[in-house]
């Protein structure tokens, strides 16, 4: 199957979907689908039976399941395997009532299937076998988008796995990072920082673009497979945005997720869309077709929930946003009440889904995420 140029609304994208996607049954609804008809929720705002609740990074090292699996297996050797990475997505389900599952992978696994090899370093994080400045070398060591889908199969085969194991209980999240935040983790050239992604941006701004183009066309590829595998959302994480200012942010990130999002909604038009940015430049997103707004710790501080939902008018989701730190406490009795403090700041909790303001910390305690399921299930949507 050749790939197809779509357009999005601002340009043409090319999209290459397997055509081994029709192997995957129609699984229909999920049995529970509380997460599904919280986001159909954002026209209406009817009353739900209670506020539903995932993690981000819910599969992880504070499980010892988890950390068992990983003694034996490299990282990406466990994302590369549909067996071993449905197994890790289920692991959390098995303790607490989650409300959703996300897949077992990393946002930078399309840079695997590019070709490229990932290392992860303590106090810089991952790092490249090569570095990349310029557009052409990144043309230069990247494949065609239609091998790079077709290299993500292990991803695609395990949504349909887990989803057959689990029989279809709960939704499933697919997810990729934003076309910026790849960018950045690509040209940062294995630095803690992202000076050399920035200066980038600014000397070469052409090549810049040119190397976002690829990356939404292989991010809009992704998450379609990842739907018609089975995902039922997905979410898109622009972690590294706040990198730059307002001024950039604009024509270098959500140029390209508007692209990415529009061209998602256009051929998978019931799919629901969560976005998470880390930086308050909410006031640029009121024109995003997206569904779930995923705030942290900070910006709940910052803004209250009713300027979230006065952004949107009213139509949004709100997504979050526990401080993940407080999951490392001794003392769960702190947790319930840090948690239900902040359920309490969410003006419409009938529009809401329970999680923390980013992913869960190695060192988190299991009973204090319990504590978390436990306090956020007491209290009724309104």
């Amino acid at each position: 199957m050749e790939p197809k140029a779509v357009s999005s609304h601002e340009d043409q994208m090319e999209v290459f979907v397997r055509p081994e996607n029709a192997k995957y049954q129609a699984f229909g609804r999920p049995k529970n689908d509380l997460v599904l008809r919280v986001i159909e929720n954002k026209e209406e705002g009817r009353t739900l039976e209670r506020i539903p609740v995932w993690f981000m990074r819910q599969a992880g090292r504070y499980l010892p399941e988890y950390r068992e699996m990983r003694s034996k297996y490299d990282f990406f050797q466990m994302c590369q395997n549909p067996e071993l990475a449905s197994e890790v997505t289920i692991m959390p389900l098995k303790r607490f009532p989650c409300d959703m599952l996300v897949i077992f992978s990393d946002i930078l696994i399309i840079f695997v299937a590019m070709g490229m090899n990932i290392t992860f370093v303590e106090n810089i994080g991952p790092t490249f076998d090569q570095t990349i400045s310029s557009f052409k070398q990144f043309q230069k060591l990247t494949l065609s988008l239609e091998q790079v889908i077709k290299n993500l199969h292990y991803v695609y085969d395990a949504i349909s796995l887990t989803k057959d194991k689990i029989k279809n209980a709960v939704p499933i999240l697919g997810f990729a990072g934003s076309p910026f935040t790849l960018f950045t983790y690509l040209t940062k050239n294995n630095k803690k920082t992202y000076e050399d992604s920035i200066r980038m941006v600014y000397e070469s701004p052409g090549d810049v673009n040119k190397i976002l183009s690829k990356l939404s066309e292989v991010c809009v590829s992704h998450l379609i497979n990842q739907i018609d595998a089975g995902a039922n959302v997905v979410q898109l994480f622009d972690s590294n945005a706040d990198v730059v200012d307002a001024e950039l942010f604009a024509p270098f990130s959500l140029f390209y997720l508007k692209k990415v999002i529009n061209t998602v909604k256009k051929l998978r038009p019931h799919t629901f869309i969560i976005l998470f940015l880390k930086e308050n430049f909410h006031p640029h997103l009121k024109h995003l077709n997206i569904d779930v707004l995923s705030i942290t710790h900070k910006q709940l501080a910052m803004n209250s929930s009713n300027f979230y939902y006065d952004l949107f008018e009213g139509k949004i989701i709100l997504q979050g946003a526990l401080d993940p730190h407080i999951m490392l406490l001794n003392d769960h009795n702190l947790v319930a009440k840090y948690t239900s403090e902040m359920v309490r700041q969410i003006r419409h909790t009938n529009k809401y889904i329970a999680n923390l303001g980013h992913g869960m910390l190695p060192g988190s305690k299991i009973e204090n995420v319990q504590a978390f399921v436990d306090t956020v299930g007491g209290y009724l949507p309104s």
